[in-house]
């Protein structure tokens, strides 16, 4: 996992252990929304790289019921049709939680809060398609790529990578996250985690246990892909 990424993560942890015997902004029983994952992980990140640019919720083409069409399979015909000019005239309805831009190294990041490991798992595999999508990359050339305001304000980027975070009270979605080949009890087959396996994987219990069952303790979790290569080709020259 890259130094800034990991470092963002410890520095994460130390932050909820202390806000959150503090103080939780959240229903009680409930979970603290996305954004301040994101958010406390983004500042964890400006500690060890103050002169990052960084933002939350960032548009990009396009709305969630729609298929995502991968920028780094290596298939060219896939039925995608935007270029870099029509993608103008479209909508854009989806939303990345964040971004981080710092050691000529652009990541793309998504937050998924706490579900039962089927869903929780369905939803943090919709965020890795959305990171890998030809939409996101499309779109963030398009904002890079301003003639009349800016041109290239980063240059040209020399890696993208994408970054999964998520909490979870649920030991099975920490061993999950830890051993992509667990197999929970009373399943006959493990999840195909595949895709999970092959990312750079952190999982962190922060002691705090749920006042709905003894078994039950907070964790944060963190995963990083390596370089996007085919999302880096269409974020600096387009389509």
């Amino acid at each position: 996992m890259d130094e800034l990424i990991a470092n963002g993560f410890t520095n994460l942890v130390e932050h909820y252990k202390q806000s959150m015997n503090v103080f939780r902004p959240c229903k009680p029983g409930g979970e603290v929304v996305e954004q301040n994952l994101v958010t406390a992980f983004l500042m964890g990140c400006l500690k060890k790289a103050p002169e990052a640019h960084w933002g939350l919720e960032i548009p990009f083409v396009g709305e969630k019921t729609l298929p995502v069409h991968n920028a780094n399979s290596g298939h060219a015909n896939d039925g995608f049709d935007l270029t870099s000019k029509s993608i103008l005239s479209k909508k854009w309805r989806n939303h990345l939680d964040g971004y981080i831009y710092a050691n000529e190294t652009l990541y793309l990041i998504e937050a998924k809060r706490d579900y039962p490991a089927t869903g929780f798992l369905k939803q943090i595999k919709a965020d890795y398609d959305r990171l890998h999508s030809k939409q996101l990359a499309l779109s963030f050339h398009s904002m890079l790529h301003r003639p009349s305001i800016y041109g290239k304000p980063f240059g040209n980027i020399k890696q993208v990578k994408a970054v999964l975070l998520a909490d979870t009270w649920r030991p099975t979605n920490f061993k999950l996250w830890e051993d992509a080949f667990y197999k929970p009890r009373g399943h006959k087959n493990a999840y195909d985690l595949s895709w999970l396996n092959a990312m750079q994987r952190r999982a962190c219990e922060l002691g705090f246990k749920s006042s709905q069952s003894a078994s039950e303790s907070y964790s944060l979790l963190i995963a990083q892909t390596d370089e996007l290569l085919g999302s880096k080709e269409i974020i600096n020259n387009g389509l």
